[in-house]
Order: C-alpha cells, then sequence, then structure tokens
C-alpha cells in the first residue's frame, strides 16, 4: 500500500473462524498464510484542506476524537471497524483513508465491506462475502465460495477455484485460468475469460464478451455488445440483441446455442462428428457436407449430420450464418464437473450441472403477436391518471410561460374553461390510447405509421371533446368577451394532448416488450432444466454394469452344454432384461408393476449363477401396481445387495423386497441377510445415482435411508400422489 503502516496488531486464531470487516475509505487486502495467528496492518493518510486536496499524507497515529478504529473478539468472530467521527469538525475539510492488510489462516471465512476503496483477496480458502461501491475486487490464487459485488470497478479472477459469484454495475471483468463454478455480470463493461474448466455464467447490459480455452460449460448473454469464442469444448451458450457472434468449438458436448438479434455468426464447428443442426439466418454459408440427412435452403438448415449427434442451433434474425469446419484438437481429459464446496451458506444454489448425453437443445421461442389486453379498471384509471397529471403539467406549463411573455387580463370564468379544458383533453386523450391499442395497433406494420395514426385519432377524440366543452361551458358565457390573442392559444391545446397519447404509447410499448422478453427468457430456461433433467436421467439410467454382463454371459456359457434347458431361460430373462433397458421410449417413469418385472428378471439371472446360495421375495399389495415411480429404481439397490451381501455369503443367502403404503408415502424395503453395510457403502455408484433421481425429480420430498442395525435394508419413500412430468 505504499506506506508503513500506521498500526500493527497480531491476534491468537485459536477459536476464532470469521473475519467482519467494514471501513468507509479505504482499500482491503486479505492474504492467507500457513500461522495460526492473524496479523492486522492498518494505513491511514488523510487529504486536507492545507493541501489543497492534492496530496495524501500518512497519519502516524489514530485520534479517538476524530476517527474511531475498533478492533474485538466476539464469540468466534474478528471484528474490525473504521470510520469517521462526522460530528467532529476537522472531518468537515479533512478526509481520512483507511486501509487494511490482513494476514489470516486460509480456512478463515470473511465479510468484508467498503465505500471507497478497493478489495484483493489472496491465497485463501473458506467462504468470503466482500462490497465496495466504487473500487476493484481481484481474486488470486483462492479457493472455497466468494460472492463479491462492486458499483463501478473492474473485476478480476486469476486461478481460483469453487463457487464463485461476481457483480459490477459498469467495469470490465477479467477472469483467467479459473476452476470450478462461476457466475459473473456487468451493467455495461466488457467481460473476458480464459482457460477455465467448470461452468460459466456471464452477462453484460452492452459490453463485449470474449472467451478462449474453456472445457465445461459455458453460457453468456450481452445486450448489445459482440460474442467471440475460440477453442471450447463443452456446452456452450451465447446470445446477443444485435452484435455478431464468433465461436471456434472444438468439441460439442450435448449441446450448443447461438442467437443474435440481428448480427453475423460465424460458427466453427468439428463438422466430421456427428451433430444435430438447427440453423435459421437471413443467409447461409456452409462448406460441402458429406453425409448429411435433412432440410437445407439458403436460409434454413435442419437435419442430422454424420448420423446425428449432440444439438447445435444457430439462430439470427437479419443476419448471415457462415460454417467452417474445426482443425482443433479436443481436450483427451474428460469434460471438466465443478467441485462441491462446503459450507458456501451465502452461494445460491444453481439448477443441476449440464454434464448429459445427446440432447436437443429446445427451439427459440416464436413471437407471438399482441392480442389487446381485455379491459381492466385499474389500467383504465391508472392510464386517466397519467394523461391527467402529464396533459395538465404540460398545459399549465405552455399557459403560464405564454402568459409571462405576453401577460393579458383574464376573468376568472375564462380560468374555469381552462380547467374543463384539460380534463376534457385528458379523457381524450386516454380514449385515443385505448382505441388505438385495440383497433389499429396490430393492423400498422411500421412504428412511423402508428404514431401517425395515433396523432391523427387523439385530434379528432380533442376536437369531439372540445365541442362538448364550447356547448356546455363556453356558450354560457359568450366567448365574445375574450381577446382575439387568447382564443388564439387554443391551438397549443388541441397538440399537448397528442404529445401526451404518443409519449404513453412509447412507454406502454417499451414496457410490453420487456415483458415479452422476460416471458420469452423464462421459457427458455425452463426448457433448458427441462433439458438438463432429461439429460441427467438418461445418463443415470444408461449405466449398465459390466461385471454383471461378463458374469452372465460365462455362466451361460458353462450352462450350455451341461444343461441347455437352464441356460436356454437365462438367455431369454437376459434378453428381457435388456429390452427393459434399451427397448423403451423416452419416459422416465413407468409403474411398480412395471419395476418389478426388471428387478425379477434381474433377480431371475442371479439365482440362476448363485444357485441355491440365493432366495428371493417380492411382497407388494396389488392395489400399489399403478404408481408410477422412477424408471430403475430398485434394481441398483438389489444389485447392491447381491455384491456386498449374499456375495459374502456360502449358503442360505435371502433378499426380501417389501412395498406398501405409509400415509400419504409409498414405502420400499430392500432387505438381505448378509453382513452389515460397511461405512464407504453411502459413496457407490448404485446409491448416489439413486440419490441424484431422486433430487432431480422430487426435490426434498422423498429419502433415502441405509438401516444397518440387526435389520439391514435400504428404505425409500416417495410420495404417492406425485404430479409425473416425463420429458420427452
Amino acid at each position: 500500500m505504499g506506506m508503513m503502516p500506521t498500526k500493527t496488531a497480531t491476534y491468537a486464531a485459536e477459536g476464532l473462524k470469521y473475519l467482519q470487516l467494514e471501513t468507509l475509505s479505504g482499500d482491503i487486502e486479505l492474504i492467507g498464510h500457513n500461522e495460526n495467528n492473524i496479523r492486522v496492518e492498518v494505513f491511514a493518510s488523510v487529504r486536507g484542506l492545507f493541501s489543497f486536496f492534492l496530496f495524501r499524507e500518512p497519519v502516524s497515529e489514530f485520534d479517538p476524537e476524530t476517527h474511531e478504529l475498533s478492533i474485538s473478539v466476539v464469540n468466534e468472530s474478528l471484528r474490525i471497524l473504521s470510520k469517521p467521527n462526522f460530528f467532529n469538525l476537522y472531518n468537515w475539510v479533512n478526509f481520512q483513508k483507511t486501509s487494511f492488510r490482513i494476514f489470516l489462516p486460509k480456512a478463515f471465512h470473511s465479510f468484508c465491506k467498503t465505500y471507497g476503496g478497493s478489495i484483493s483477496l489472496k491465497n485463501l480458502t473458506g467462504n468470503h462475502t466482500f462490497d465496495t461501491w466504487g473500487g476493484n475486487l481481484t481474486l488470486v490464487s483462492s479457493q472455497g465460495g466468494f460472492l463479491g459485488k462492486t458499483m463501478g470497478g473492474k473485476v478480476e479472477s486469476h486461478q481460483c477455484s469453487g463457487q464463485i459469484e461476481l457483480k459490477t454495475f459498469g467495469g470490465n471483468i477479467l477472469l483467467v485460468k479459473n476452476e470450478g463454478e462461476i457466475r459473473t455480470s456487468s451493467k455495461g463493461g466488457n467481460i473476458k475469460i480464459g482457460g477455465h474448466k467448470g461452468k460459466i455464467n456471464c452477462s453484460t447490459w452492452g459490453g463485449n464478451i470474449e472467451a478462449s480455452e474453456i472445457v465445461g460449460d459455458f453460457e453468456c448473454n450481452t445486450a448489445g455488445g459482440n460474442i467471440r469464442l475460440k477453442n471450447m469444448s463443452g456446452n456452450v451458450g451465447a446470445s446477443t440483441k444485435g452484435g455478431n457472434i464468433t465461436f471456434e468449438m472444438a468439441a460439442v458436448h450435448q449441446y450448443a446455442w447461438f442467437d443474435t438479434a440481428g448480427g453475423n455468426i460465424r460458427a466453427t464447428l468439428p463438422l466430421g462428428s456427428p451433430l444435430d443442426l438447427e440453423i435459421a439466418a437471413h443467409r447461409i454459408y456452409h462448406p460441402p457436407f458429406q453425409n448429411f440427412n435433412g432440410y437445407a435452403s439458403r436460409r434454413s438448415l435442419q437435419g442430422k449430420l454424420n448420423g446425428g449427434g449432440p444439438n447445435v442451433t444457430i439462430k439470427t434474425s437479419g443476419g448471415k450464418v457462415t460454417l467452417a469446419n474445426t482443425t482443433l484438437q479436443p481436450p483427451q481429459e474428460p469434460f471438466y464437473e465443478a467441485p462441491v464446496v462446503e459450507n458456501s451458506n451465502f452461494v445460491q444454489e444453481t439448477p443441476p450441472s449440464l454434464p448429459k448425453p445427446a440432447a436437443q437443445r429446445p427451439k427459440s421461442t416464436q413471437v407471438i403477436e399482441h392480442i389487446p389486453p381485455a379491459f381492466n379498471l385499474n389500467n383504465f384509471f391508472f392510464t386517466l391518471l397519467f394523461c391527467l397529471l402529464l396533459g395538465y403539467g404540460l398545459s399549465a406549463i405552455v399557459y403560464f410561460s405564454l402568459e409571462f411573455v405576453n401577460p393579458i387580463s383574464m376573468p376568472s370564468a375564462f380560468s374555469k374553461g381552462i380547467f374543463y379544458s384539460n380534463i376534457a383533453n385528458s379523457i381524450a386523450t386516454v380514449c385515443a390510447i385505448y382505441a388505438f391499442i385495440h383497433f389499429f395497433d396490430n393492423q400498422i406494420r411500421y412504428t412511423l405509421a402508428k404514431y401517425a395514426v395515433l396523432l391523427a385519432i387523439t385530434l379528432g377524440f380533442v376536437f369531439i371533446f372540445q365541442i362538448l366543452v364550447g356547448i356546455f361551458y363556453w356558450n354560457q358565457i359568450g366567448v365574445k368577451d375574450f381577446t382575439q390573442n387568447a382564443n388564439s392559444r387554443g391551438f397549443f391545446y388541441m397538440l399537448l394532448p397528442s404529445v401526451v397519447s404518443c409519449t404513453y404509447f412509447f412507454y406502454w410499448q417499451r414496457t410490453r416488450q420487456i415483458t415479452r422478453k422476460i416471458s420469452e427468457q423464462e421459457y427458455q430456461l425452463l426448457n433448458l432444466e427441462k433439458l438438463k433433467t432429461k439429460a441427467q436421467l438418461n445418463a443415470l439410467e444408461a449405466r449398465i454394469n459390466p461385471h454383471f454382463l461378463y458374469n452372465s454371459l460365462n455362466s451361460i456359457a458353462g450352462l450350455v452344454h451341461q444343461d441347455p434347458d437352464k441356460a436356454e431361460e437365462m438367455t431369454i430373462q437376459l434378453s428381457k432384461l435388456f429390452r427393459y433397458t434399451t427397448g423403451r421410449n423416452d419416459g422416465h417413469s413407468h409403474t411398480i408393476a412395471e419395476e418389478l418385472e426388471v428387478v425379477k428378471s434381474y433377480l431371475a439371472i442371479e439365482q440362476m449363477r448363485f444357485g441355491n446360495r440365493l432366495q428371493f421375495a417380492i411382497e407388494v399389495s396389488p392395489a400399489l401396481f399403478e404408481v408410477k415411480i422412477p424408471r430403475f429404481l430398485l434394481q441398483p439397490l438389489v444389485e447392491n445387495a447381491i455384491k456386498h451381501g449374499i456375495s459374502q455369503l456360502l449358503e442360505n443367502g435371502e433378499i426380501t423386497i417389501k412395498i406398501a403404503q405409509v400415509a400419504d408415502f409409498v414405502e420400499f424395503r430392500i432387505h438381505d441377510n448378509g453382513p452389515a453395510f460397511k461405512e464407504e457403502i453411502g459413496g457407490g455408484y448404485g446409491l448416489r445415482s439413486i440419490r441424484d433421481k431422486l433430487n432431480l425429480i422430487y426435490r426434498d420430498k422423498a429419502s433415502l435411508q441405509i438401516q444397518n442395525d440387526s435389520y439391514k435394508a435400504v428404505i425409500i419413500n416417495l410420495p404417492i400422489n406425485h404430479e409425473w412430468i416425463d420429458f420427452k
């Protein structure tokens, strides 16, 4: 920080977990170290009247009369507060800046806030929340959970990992060589990302987005800037409202989508790989395809390339799309999955991660023609109040401005007539707006024509209402009593309602567009979430234990000569099991009866292998046969019972499956009489896949328990009246 510290203090870290720091004006730097203490360095300086506020002078010691600095230990937290005493006249002409450099154990959690400085975190783990109103945010070589916000400074993250959320209201964002899950946004700055592994979601209102060397899931959007992506591998989504998009994909994991409202898109894709293409543009340029099955024209291209695979959607409403074949090499390592960060209670949980099998991204929503809303009394009074206030205000400004320029004498009756005319103009404006929106808006294509028609309708209604005012008021008092100069002002009052109606229509049109865009984005996010869930369920169901297949085929081969009938029966059961696994529809639910057929086929095969070592029984009420449950829910549990229980016994192995209704739940109990479960059983793929599947489908409404006492069992409880949505 460029000078000697004003104050230095060291505190034992024993029993402490948290750092809470707040300063009004100053920088904050947190540095992790391996020592079991906290070293606080305080740097104070002042910019005062005597130096004409040009130079900042260091402060040798703190004066408690002018500036408060408190450092205290409260429970498990070290609390530091720095603030000036504004009741002291000294602080009215001198501005003190108090900065902090703190060395603390790496695993500490922190909350930091400054109203005028920058914040830097280095070599830390744990969870950290930091906030500044105008300074920069910097993360370096840290791991954990991070939630940061700045009102206008730039944001940087270098070689960090974990769950990171960073926001700036105007500055640029730079992310270099990070890992994990990052969400970042800027209200107008540029975003640059390089060398990331994991998941990124970034957005900016108008800046450009540039990313390269990304392995994992990447989604970005900008309100009007350009997007440039290089050497991307994984799942990618990019959207801009008017800029151009240029991207190079080394490998598409499951999907990629690119959308611009009017710009051009230049796409470099692995065209030699299997892809599902969905492209729409004003003009499409692409190299010759060797193996394409679908529809292709100058403006649309839809079909399967090289047999079909991951979905690639590219759309621009007015620009052109240029396709090229990539020369980049896809990564040899598996697609990256972000690590789970423990205790990150301030980092919002995001939707399930994107790794998934080949699936199509939902088609972009079509723009639906506006249907005039039904009459609403609240909206009518709001419109009336808006037009009344704005119209009356504009009328008053013009009227009194002209009166100041050329004052005349007016009787009170004329002022009352002006008041009635303003009321009539406001009502006429409301009628004109509602008539135009309901009867003419959808019939007119061009914006200028809309405003011209609205002007004409408004003038017509104003003319009609002013005639009524003239009949019921002006004729009663006699227009001859007023000067020609006063009557000539009526021209301005006839035009003002047209200004009001056009202003309101502009506001209404923008509000409608924003609402429609939000609805379209929510619909896209809903479809994308649906797609993610479908892909994850597919992944959980697609796994077939190769050892089971290997053992079954060996058993069949051994029985062919010894017992052909038994070999034939085992082959039929194996065929039936694989028919359930592969020859199915796209739904992810079926009835309990269908699930039991899968389990019976599996157990029949295993019973032939184990002989007298395995006996099984299934107890279920017929009333539950038609209850829907997730596909392949019980088979992995039965497989675990055989692998960890029955296979350890030399004889008399038993597996019992009990299914019963308990209140509003269906309870499944899978019991075996083998040895007790080992501690690591909960981390195996079988139980982990079941937990993931239940979390995806039921969220927190379902449960899985492992009972490891004298009656060993795995117990699942599912809500019986769950509303199923099968992702087709």
